[in-house]
């Protein structure tokens, strides 16, 4: 007869592993998704750096799955700016994702050189370098014991050093990026008997377009592939109404997993705000009330240099 310690045991054993499974190697979920993900490139891709000619600050968060314990609450932040001629542009970002008791924070320098294609068209390259740190917090726990070995010898906090690269080229009407934010495939356990899960590469391929449809109306169409290995590939598509250079109004749809709205009001040339809404059509349906995003970003011009509006990218 197993004693009650010893199931304890097991049980946060593999609730431990089940959830850095799914921050691991099995999913795409690793590094966090945002459903508007196009007015913050840069979360993604360092070669957006620069590209806007402003300073650009971003703050974003994300409560996923409301009505689950333990859902990913995600929250993001990101400042970036031209510098030397807007040839070059550098940033920062900031990343904290929760996922039960397993926490995840990430903090990068983005730096990005801008070559001219032709007038209106560039091609920029990117590279971001940092830290990321793992925290996992067994102690509130179901059946958990301070005295328990895995509590006292099992992860509890990494620091791992990590890169990433880019490619991304725009216009005032398009672009194109493809990316690698992470490239080193670090060992997410301290212990490799009892842990075989690790940082897995994911490849983002991304896009969208401006098309006028009148005077007052645009459409802005978008789409991110998202590629790591052990999961299928995750791919989304979006399109937006913009409605007299100041509303944005549109949808998203990701294949497999969900389906959602958003909206983005161009407060001023400087300051935006945004929110997005999905809903999951996995069966995870039937446990969660929805994904909540909310989204601010704020522009600065340089001295004798006006912020275009509206900005599409």
């Amino acid at each position: 007869m197993i004693n009650n310690r010893n199931t304890g045991r097991m049980k946060i054993r593999f609730i431990v592993l089940f959830l850095l499974g799914i921050a691991g190697s099995v999913s795409a979920q690793q590094d966090p998704m945002f459903t508007q993900y196009m007015h913050n490139p840069v979360s993604i891709n360092p070669a957006y750096a620069g590209s806007r000619g402003t300073l650009n600050a971003v703050l974003m968060h994300r409560q996923q799955w409301i009505g689950i314990d333990g859902a990913p609450k995600t929250l993001t932040f990101s400042i970036n700016s031209p510098f030397i001629n807007y040839n070059v542009g550098i940033g920062f970002s900031l990343i904290h994702d929760q996922l039960g008791p397993v926490k995840q924070t990430g903090l990068y320098a983005d730096y990005a050189y801008h070559l001219k294609v032709t007038n209106k068209v560039k091609l920029a390259f990117g590279m971001k370098g940092g830290l990321n740190m793992y925290d996992v917090n067994l102690s509130g726990l179901e059946g958990a014991q301070y005295e328990d070995e895995i509590l006292l010898n099992g992860v509890s906090k990494m620091y791992l050093p990590n890169f990433g690269i880019g490619t991304y080229l725009y216009s005032e009407r398009f672009y194109l990026g493809l990316s690698i934010p992470k490239m080193l495939q670090n060992s997410l356990s301290d212990d490799e008997n009892t842990l075989t899960s690790k940082e897995e590469r994911h490849y983002f391929f991304a896009g969208g377009v401006v098309v006028d449809i009148s005077e007052n109306i645009r459409f802005k169409p978008s789409f991110t592939f998202r590629m790591v290995n052990g999961a299928p590939l995750s791919s989304e598509f979006s399109g937006a109404v913009l409605l007299h250079d100041r509303l944005w109004l549109g949808g998203m749809y990701r294949f497999g997993d969900s389906v959602g709205g958003m909206v983005k009001f161009d407060i001023t040339n400087q300051l935006s705000l945004g929110y997005s809404f999905d809903m999951t059509q996995s069966r995870l349906r039937n446990y969660n009330q929805g994904t909540h995003e909310v989204y601010i970003s704020y522009d600065i011009a340089f001295r004798n240099n006006k912020i275009l509006s509206p900005r599409f990218f």
